[in-house]
Protein backbone atom coordinates (compact mmCIF):
# COMPACT_ATOMS: atom_id res chain seq x y z
CA UNK A 1 0.00 0.00 0.00
CA UNK A 2 1.67 3.46 -0.55
CA UNK A 3 1.71 6.80 -0.15
CA UNK A 4 -0.04 9.41 -2.96
CA UNK A 5 0.28 13.01 -3.88
CA UNK A 6 -1.20 16.55 -4.28
CA UNK A 7 0.64 19.16 -5.51
CA UNK A 8 3.79 17.21 -6.90
CA UNK A 9 4.76 16.61 -10.68
CA UNK A 10 4.02 13.32 -11.93
CA UNK A 11 7.63 12.02 -12.35
CA UNK A 12 7.79 13.38 -8.11
CA UNK A 13 4.88 11.72 -7.54
CA UNK A 14 5.41 8.58 -8.99
CA UNK A 15 8.39 8.16 -6.17
CA UNK A 16 6.31 9.12 -3.53
CA UNK A 17 3.94 6.25 -4.56
CA UNK A 18 6.91 3.44 -3.91
CA UNK A 19 8.07 5.38 -1.07
CA UNK A 20 7.77 4.22 2.21
CA UNK A 21 5.62 1.12 1.82
CA UNK A 22 5.66 -0.04 5.26
CA UNK A 23 4.76 2.93 7.21
CA UNK A 24 1.65 3.25 4.66
CA UNK A 25 0.87 -0.16 6.13
CA UNK A 26 0.73 1.05 9.99
CA UNK A 27 -1.03 4.40 9.72
CA UNK A 28 -4.42 5.42 8.66
CA UNK A 29 -7.31 2.96 7.98
CA UNK A 30 -7.87 0.64 5.17
CA UNK A 31 -11.41 0.38 3.32
CA UNK A 32 -11.83 -2.43 0.98
CA UNK A 33 -14.37 -2.50 -1.40
CA UNK A 34 -14.09 -6.17 -2.81
CA UNK A 35 -10.65 -6.45 -4.59
CA UNK A 36 -9.31 -2.74 -4.36
CA UNK A 37 -8.83 -0.61 -1.08
CA UNK A 38 -9.08 3.13 -0.46
CA UNK A 39 -6.80 4.70 2.07
CA UNK A 40 -5.80 8.32 3.47
CA UNK A 41 -2.34 9.26 5.18
CA UNK A 42 -1.12 12.43 5.95
CA UNK A 43 2.29 13.85 4.19
CA UNK A 44 5.03 14.11 5.63
CA UNK A 45 4.80 17.89 7.25
CA UNK A 46 1.25 16.84 8.23
CA UNK A 47 -0.65 19.77 6.11
CA UNK A 48 -2.12 17.88 3.23
CA UNK A 49 -4.36 14.41 3.49
CA UNK A 50 -2.83 12.45 0.66
CA UNK A 51 -5.60 9.49 -0.60
CA UNK A 52 -5.47 6.85 -2.99
CA UNK A 53 -7.44 3.62 -4.08
CA UNK A 54 -5.13 0.60 -4.77
CA UNK A 55 -5.16 -3.22 -5.31
CA UNK A 56 -1.91 -5.30 -5.10
CA UNK A 57 -1.56 -8.63 -6.43
CA UNK A 58 0.53 -11.30 -4.82
CA UNK A 59 1.81 -14.78 -5.08
CA UNK A 60 0.26 -17.18 -2.16
CA UNK A 61 3.11 -19.02 -2.25
CA UNK A 62 5.49 -16.46 -0.64
CA UNK A 63 3.40 -13.01 -0.72
CA UNK A 64 5.89 -11.58 -3.59
CA UNK A 65 4.14 -8.80 -5.29
CA UNK A 66 3.30 -9.36 -9.01
CA UNK A 67 1.45 -6.35 -9.86
CA UNK A 68 0.61 -3.12 -7.03
CA UNK A 69 -1.91 -0.50 -9.02
CA UNK A 70 -2.50 3.00 -7.16
CA UNK A 71 -5.03 5.66 -8.36
CA UNK A 72 -4.95 8.99 -7.22
CA UNK A 73 -5.78 12.66 -8.39
CA UNK A 74 -3.65 15.69 -8.28
CA UNK A 75 -4.71 19.15 -7.64
CA UNK A 76 -5.76 20.44 -10.80
CA UNK A 77 -5.94 17.77 -12.86
CA UNK A 78 -9.35 16.12 -14.13
CA UNK A 79 -8.00 12.70 -14.93
CA UNK A 80 -6.78 10.43 -12.03
CA UNK A 81 -2.93 9.44 -12.23
CA UNK A 82 -2.02 5.78 -12.58
CA UNK A 83 0.71 4.15 -10.89
CA UNK A 84 1.57 0.45 -11.69
CA UNK A 85 4.62 -1.31 -9.41
CA UNK A 86 5.22 -4.72 -11.80
CA UNK A 87 8.23 -7.80 -11.03
CA UNK A 88 11.41 -7.16 -11.56
CA UNK A 89 12.74 -8.59 -14.80
CA UNK A 90 10.42 -6.85 -17.03
CA UNK A 91 11.72 -5.07 -20.17
CA UNK A 92 12.20 -1.75 -19.65
CA UNK A 93 11.87 0.07 -23.35
CA UNK A 94 8.52 -0.91 -24.40
CA UNK A 95 7.05 -0.02 -21.00
CA UNK A 96 3.87 -1.79 -19.79
CA UNK A 97 0.07 -0.92 -21.01
CA UNK A 98 -3.56 -0.94 -19.20
CA UNK A 99 -5.63 -3.60 -21.55
CA UNK A 100 -9.55 -3.80 -21.63
CA UNK A 101 -11.42 -4.78 -24.52
CA UNK A 102 -12.92 -1.54 -26.51
CA UNK A 103 -10.85 1.06 -25.22
CA UNK A 104 -7.58 2.49 -25.97
CA UNK A 105 -4.87 0.98 -24.41
CA UNK A 106 -3.02 3.26 -21.52
CA UNK A 107 0.93 3.12 -22.38
CA UNK A 108 3.04 3.69 -19.09
CA UNK A 109 6.85 4.27 -19.10
CA UNK A 110 9.19 3.10 -16.48
CA UNK A 111 9.98 5.49 -13.97
CA UNK A 112 12.17 3.34 -11.37
CA UNK A 113 13.08 -0.50 -10.13
CA UNK A 114 13.43 -1.18 -6.64
CA UNK A 115 13.57 -4.16 -4.57
CA UNK A 116 10.08 -4.70 -4.98
CA UNK A 117 9.36 -4.29 -8.58
CA UNK A 118 9.69 -2.01 -11.14
CA UNK A 119 7.21 1.51 -11.01
CA UNK A 120 5.49 3.13 -13.80
CA UNK A 121 5.67 7.12 -14.16
CA UNK A 122 2.21 8.66 -13.10
CA UNK A 123 0.16 8.39 -16.34
CA UNK A 124 -3.38 10.08 -16.54
CA UNK A 125 -6.09 7.23 -16.91
CA UNK A 126 -8.73 8.59 -19.76
CA UNK A 127 -12.68 8.95 -18.70
CA UNK A 128 -13.06 6.40 -21.40
CA UNK A 129 -10.83 4.08 -19.41
CA UNK A 130 -11.86 4.89 -16.29
CA UNK A 131 -15.77 4.12 -17.78
CA UNK A 132 -14.64 0.78 -19.18
CA UNK A 133 -13.31 -0.38 -15.79
CA UNK A 134 -16.35 0.69 -13.63
CA UNK A 135 -18.02 -1.39 -15.95
CA UNK A 136 -15.62 -4.67 -16.48
CA UNK A 137 -14.89 -7.18 -14.33
CA UNK A 138 -11.00 -7.53 -14.92
CA UNK A 139 -8.21 -5.19 -16.84
CA UNK A 140 -4.93 -6.69 -17.75
CA UNK A 141 -1.95 -4.82 -17.55
CA UNK A 142 0.62 -5.96 -20.27
CA UNK A 143 4.55 -5.94 -20.44
CA UNK A 144 7.09 -8.01 -22.11
CA UNK A 145 9.90 -10.29 -20.78
CA UNK A 146 13.30 -10.65 -21.29
CA UNK A 147 12.43 -13.23 -23.81
CA UNK A 148 10.27 -10.63 -25.40
CA UNK A 149 7.06 -12.65 -25.09
CA UNK A 150 4.30 -10.50 -23.39
CA UNK A 151 2.73 -11.46 -20.58
CA UNK A 152 -0.31 -10.24 -19.09
CA UNK A 153 -0.55 -9.26 -15.07
CA UNK A 154 -4.52 -9.26 -14.07
CA UNK A 155 -6.10 -6.90 -12.15
CA UNK A 156 -9.62 -7.50 -10.93
CA UNK A 157 -12.00 -4.67 -11.34
CA UNK A 158 -14.35 -5.97 -8.72
CA UNK A 159 -15.12 -2.92 -6.14
CA UNK A 160 -13.35 -0.09 -7.94
CA UNK A 161 -16.18 1.73 -9.34
CA UNK A 162 -16.96 2.25 -5.12
CA UNK A 163 -13.14 2.77 -4.43
CA UNK A 164 -13.15 5.13 -6.94
CA UNK A 165 -16.53 6.97 -6.28
CA UNK A 166 -14.44 7.25 -2.32
CA UNK A 167 -11.77 8.97 -4.01
CA UNK A 168 -13.72 11.13 -6.24
CA UNK A 169 -11.91 14.59 -6.50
Amino acid sequence: MRRIFSTLPPMLAALLLIAQPAKAQESGAVQTFGDWGYKCDSSEDGTQELCYAFQNVTKKEDGQLVLGARIAYREGQSDPLLVVTVPLGSLLPPGAALMMDGVEPVKMSYFLCAVEGCTTVATPLPSAMVSAMKKGERAVVRVAAPNNQVVGLPLSLMGFTKAMNTLAP
